[in-house]
């Protein structure tokens, strides 16, 4: 398909395979936890599944944020944000903008956890937004997922730029990967066989990437503009024209109403709100925030997911104390546009929210793709290479990442079911994964490889196995109660979770057997062996 001279074609295979060997690793980390990231609201369900699941906005909400409003000081009560946390309950925090130590704006207020079909406060807690969240128990294993995926738990901004970085590296590589191959048509449709292990490897990697090709590049871009958004785009421009005051230009960047509070008045009927803005969206509000809470000037925003076959998300803006439509806010700025629709499609095409769990599964099976993808090619350079010890000391790296992140992701679950439901669970869910990991290098450090490698196999089967079960002895529902109780998400992680689990116990098996018959000794590289 391209013809390069070979001093071209060197440079581009350099590119793609020094890109890998340096960021390559990191890379799969992002990737991989996208993929669990994928399914966020079904771990949230999964994970703390207890009874039946009901949506918030469907149930009467006016009655319960005027009785909360009652609740707290009237300083709290400038805006209200309304959503739904990962166990399904209605979370609503009244909060006020005030200004902190270090100059930046930041909400503070009381919020209330409050049983959708009951009215029942769960929990309520005082203080910053940012540090509510990080307090919320029942979404500590999904937050801990998504939080490794966006910024591999790093501080602000370093996490993003670090993320943007790895985005561009995987667009770098997938167009290098693509202009690498003279026969690209013809080889995306051979897989030889034979007992020449190294072709048979490259011909899966090959026909993998190349499948996989329109989704990398999507994932990449979106990934690196969400990171560099965030940790570099919105910061410069606002020193460029706010004079460095971010909040400004989010406010002008993404249209918000300056509204001052008008006189107190009773704010309106938001059911009826929540009712005509699902009959235009043709789904519940994921979320609802209102401005200036009982004021005469009260707004009121919804925000919808996609509709079915839709890609853009949507969000309505009504008059709060009439409850009259007033307009639909676009992604971007105040009027419909071109930018506008692409900033609103950017998140739903990152993690598949379009097309409800099909779309989902979709993006699940081309992350696991993309996960082989990466390590197979790190596999492929690290078979060409030298046995110098700068290489061996990268193999041993590639062992210990390569095996040690699923295991430690999965030990993460475990620690959260451990401690699921008190105090201790914010901490010992990111706890159990850096316990898991340090033990895991210490073993990949002890162990020579062939030894590591059944370890892990075998270690990774037992925890994926065992999670539906320590998952119910935590108090979670059994299948028969979540499927009578239309938690299908509950049911369909277990399975998904138990049949991963026999393959890597396949895999172990094939593992031991064919290093076996085959007679490889126990200090031979596994990145030299058949994959």
């Amino acid at each position: 398909m391209f013809s390069w001279p070979q001093r071209e074609t060197k440079v581009l295979v350099a590119i793609h395979g020094w890109s890998g060997v340096i960021l390559g690793l990191l890379l799969y980390a992002v990737v991989l936890t996208g993929t669990i990231a994928v399914l966020d609201r079904e771990i949230g369900r999964w994970s703390t599944g207890q009874g039946p699941t009901a949506n918030p906005f469907d149930q009467p909400i006016s009655e319960v944020v005027e009785k909360l409003s009652k609740k707290v000081g009237r300083a709290y009560r400038e805006d209200v944000s309304l959503s739904i946390n990962a166990a399904g309950n209605l979370v609503a925090f009244f909060h006020k903008h005030i200004r902190r130590v270090d100059g930046r704006l930041s909400d503070r207020g009381m919020a209330f956890e409050v049983d959708p079909a009951t009215g029942e406060i769960l929990n309520r807690r005082e203080g910053f937004f940012v540090e509510l969240r990080k307090e919320d128990r029942s979404s500590a294993l999904s937050r801990f997922f998504i939080d490794t995926h966006v910024r591999l738990y790093l501080p602000h901004p370093w996490g993003l730029l670090l993320t943007g970085v790895l985005g561009f590296a995987m667009l770098v590589a997938s167009i290098s990967g693509l202009f690498m191959h003279r026969h690209l048509v013809t080889d995306i449709f051979t897989l030889r066989s034979g007992r020449n292990f190294l072709l048979n490897a490259r011909d899966r990697h090959t026909v993998a990437a190349t499948w996989g090709l329109p989704f990398s590049f999507l994932l990449a871009f979106t990934g690196t503009f969400f990171s560099f958004a965030g940790s570099f785009a919105l910061p410069a421009l606002a020193m460029v024209a706010f004079g460095g005051n971010q909040m400004e230009a989010i406010k002008v960047l993404f249209g918000t109403e300056q509204l001052r509070p008008g006189p107190r008045i009773k704010t309106g009927d938001l059911d009826r709100i929540i009712a005509d803005a699902r009959a235009r969206t043709g789904s519940p509000p994921r979320s609802m925030s209102i401005e200036h809470y009982g004021r005469q000037n009260v707004r009121v925003t919804t925000e919808h997911v996609p509709a079915a076959g839709e890609l853009q998300s949507q969000t309505l803006i009504y008059e709060g104390v009439s409850g009259e439509y007033l307009r639909h806010k676009p992604g971007l700025g105040t009027t419909p546009s071109f930018g506008s629709a692409v900033v609103s499609v950017i998140a739903s095409l990152h993690f598949g929210n379009f097309a409800g769990i099909v779309s989902k599964a979709v993006w699940v099976a081309l992350g696991v793709a993309s996960t082989y993808v990466i390590l197979s090619g790190l596999q492929l350079w690290l078979r060409r290479r030298d046995e110098s010890p700068g290489w061996r000391a990268y193999e041993k790296l590639f062992d210990i990442v390569a095996f040690g992140l699923p295991l430690s992701l999965a030990a993460s679950a475990i620690g959260f079911f451990m401690f699921f439901g008190t105090e201790h669970v914010i901490f010992w869910t990111p706890g159990a994964f850096a316990v898991s990991a340090i033990a895991i290098t210490l073993l990949g450090l002890l162990l020579d490889q062939r030894q590591f490698a059944g370890t892990m196999w075998a270690s990774l089967t037992l925890a994926l196995l065992s999670l539906p079960v320590v998952r119910m002895a935590a108090g979670g529902s059994n299948w028969w109660q979540a499927l009578m109780d239309g938690q299908t998400s509950v049911v369909g992680i277990d399975l998904l979770l138990t049949v991963i689990g026999c393959l890597a116990a396949l895999k172990a098996y094939r593992q031991f057997n064919t290093a076996s018959r085959l007679g490889y000794s126990a200090s031979e590289p596994l990145t030299k062996r058949p994959m």
